[in-house]
């Protein structure tokens, strides 16, 4: 891997050698990372400090310097550990409200699908800056592109409640929503899918790291992990039902919804059930408890995970050619596991044993 630093205006400047070992991780929908080790302290300190840039030559996604470790053990070699993020991980230098007031009212949006959310709050905070123009970042350091599918969705509108809190944490939760479709609505509501958020740097025009909210591409017909073949080394498989929930009891101020996630509702020890508690929210809607209800329970699902590294000599696949993050693949592994599944994960490592890369994969909620 080649290791580089980037320069003020986020071109690719100097390369960054002789490391002791790079683990490298970019993701779909939660913040990447990187870690070095190296005994070469001084050097590297001096290098890489705090809030430097850097990505790799073979990759586009640009990561900050966050943290330098240091540790000193008697008769042991004094090591450096620097850490950080990906650099969409600004976002939680800044918090998701509308202005700065006491005792005020909740932040609101009318939108169909999470997504549009996510891209809202970021571009009114941190472009309009909607509660300090200090927010706002320069835009000649950082880019806020429209989603490809922003407010292009369909379905009916639904009302979001935005959350008081930090502004990553917030954006990256509605990314991650997932609700099945209803076909008892009018108009009809598709599934909402997860979105992914990746930092992207710029090409040599350009100056701005962008950060692009976007939804994955399903390549599940035509892209297929088979671990029954040995294409998939060192993996291992999780199944559990734990925390996982098939109805959900939603408690409004006014009324409740009973909500099943299958069209018949479970029994017995097979019934698994969550408590949606909103009635401190003022919220009595039945509509807007039955999303309240259909969030939850997307968030409580079934777990079948597999996560292993693929084979090199017998893979037909080539990241960033024929799958990126985010995509839809199909998984076959042992176990009768068959199913889809999301490149949650990639990533590169570099230590004395050479170099590593490979994806982690993730079935879909059922």
């Amino acid at each position: 891997m080649d290791l580089i630093t980037l320069d003020a205006n986020n071109q690719g400047s100097k390369l960054v050698e002789n490391y002791d070992s790079l683990i490298w991780t970019e993701r779909f929908n939660t913040v990447g990372d990187f870690q070095i080790t190296t005994g070469d302290i001084n050097r590297f300190m001096t290098v890489l400090p705090e809030g430097q840039v850097i990505s790799l030559r073979e990759s586009t996604v640009p990561m900050i310097v966050e943290t330098h470790q240091i540790d000193r053990k008697k008769n042991q070699p004094v090591k450096l550990t620097i850490k950080g993020r990906s650099y969409e991980s600004i976002l939680d230098r800044r918090v998701s409200v509308k202005a700065v007031t006491g005792g005020g009212a909740e932040w609101t949006t009318v939108v169909k699908i999470p997504s549009d959310v996510a891209y809202y709050i970021i571009n009114q905070i941190c472009v309009a800056g909607v509660a300090a123009a200090e927010d706002i970042f320069p835009s000649a350091k950082v880019a806020f592109p429209t989603p490809a599918d922003y407010l292009a969705g369909t379905g009916p509108n639904r009302q979001y409640t935005i959350p008081r809190g930090n502004l990553l944490s917030t954006v990256l939760a509605f990314l991650q929503t997932e609700i099945k479709a209803d076909a008892t609505t009018t108009p009809a509501t598709p599934a909402v899918v997860q979105h992914g958020i990746k930092a992207v740097r710029p090409n040599s025009a350009g100056t701005a790291n962008s950060i692009v909210i976007y939804l994955a591409t399903d390549r599940s017909a035509t892209i297929r992990f088979d671990g029954t073949r040995d294409l998939l080394d060192d993996g291992s498989y999780l199944f559990s039902k734990v925390a996982s929930a098939d109805t959900a009891y939603v408690l409004g101020s006014t009324d409740a919804v009973i909500l099943n996630k299958g069209a018949a509702a479970t029994t017995g020890l097979d019934r698994r059930v969550i408590l949606v508690d909103g009635t401190s929210s003022g919220i009595g809607d039945q509509a807007q408890l039955t999303e309240q209800g259909k969030t939850s329970l997307a968030e409580a699902p079934e777990t079948a995970m597999f996560d292993g590294s693929i084979n090199q000599d017998l893979s037909p696949y080539v990241y960033g050619v024929d799958y990126a993050l985010g995509d839809i693949v199909t998984l076959v592994g042992d176990y009768g596991l068959v199913e889809k599944a999301r490149v949650t994960e990639y990533i590169r490592s570099e230590d004395a044993t050479g170099v590593k890369s490979y994806p982690t994969l993730q079935t879909l909620n059922s």
